[in-house]
């Protein structure tokens, strides 16, 4: 069996990152310094559900002196006040996974009223530079076309982590689908970034890309309720991803 998206393996991951002769940024850093090119890693995770993998993968990277991004949804189990302080005393970035244009049915006024209140939920307890749409796959709304009729940088935001990054110039890899090379499953968490020579499935493989110090800088954005120890939830993550994956190739066929 292939043990892939362990917690176990995000050590050895981290490990890996470690080990570059570059920078680890998270992704305001990362807009602050211009976006630089170089062996640079960005790490970013999506925050949907499962809150407490989340906070024992900001650990682990703690530990390893790793800071990154956290994208945190406003639902009831994901949005906790004490989970929030705690991941800003860690040293992570953490920023708001809003899905404001889906909440509010494609209605673009009440999803900018929306947005600017939970946005402020945020700012009550920790700072926000930066912000992430959820992809919402099931839903026929893309969150980001919000910003097609108003501007995130005036709410004081250095950027949108699909719309602020040029990322012809960054290699790009997400676990959606439980897989870095995801592409068939991938509704909307998709960019136009640099390609590996070889391909990347599996976290091993971005292990050995990693070995290979590319000369770009790389984001990488996992989904921490995937990644755990436990075999029997490992288990049950499994059938949830290939039950998820088989409804997203039903909508992308239709």
């Amino acid at each position: 069996m292939n043990w892939d998206f362990t917690l176990d393996k995000y050590i050895e991951l981290c490990h890996s990152i470690r080990q570059l002769s570059g920078e680890i940024m998270t992704l305001a850093q990362f807009l602050k310094a211009g976006q630089p090119q170089g062996r640079i890693v960005i790490l970013r995770h999506d925050v949907d559900r499962l809150l407490h993998r989340a906070m024992d993968i900001a650990e682990v990277e703690a530990n390893s002196g790793i800071k990154a991004t956290y994208y945190m949804r406003t639902t009831r189990s994901v949005f906790r006040p004490a989970a929030l302080t705690q991941l800003h005393q860690l040293g992570h970035e953490v920023g708001y996974h809003y899905e404001v244009l889906s909440k509010s049915r494609g209605k673009y006024q009440q999803a900018i009223a929306r947005f600017e209140q939970e946005l402020m939920q945020f700012r009550r307890i920790v700072p926000v530079d930066t912000i992430s749409m959820h992809g919402s796959p099931l839903l026929p709304w893309d969150n980001r076309h919000l910003w097609r009729y108003y501007d995130f940088r005036e709410y004081d935001l250095l950027g949108e982590a699909y719309l602020s990054i040029d990322y012809t110039n960054v290699y790009y890899f997400t676990d959606t689908g439980r897989s870095w090379d995801a592409g068939r499953y991938n509704i909307r968490d998709q960019v136009i970034g640099r390609e590996p020579e070889e391909v990347v499935r599996t976290t091993n493989d971005l292990i050995a890309f990693l070995k290979q110090a590319p000369p770009s800088p790389v984001l990488i954005n996992t989904h921490p309720e995937r990644w755990t120890n436990n075999r029997w939830a490992w288990g049950i993550s499994v059938i949830s991803d290939w039950g998820i994956n088989q409804v997203k190739r039903l909508v992308v066929w239709h």
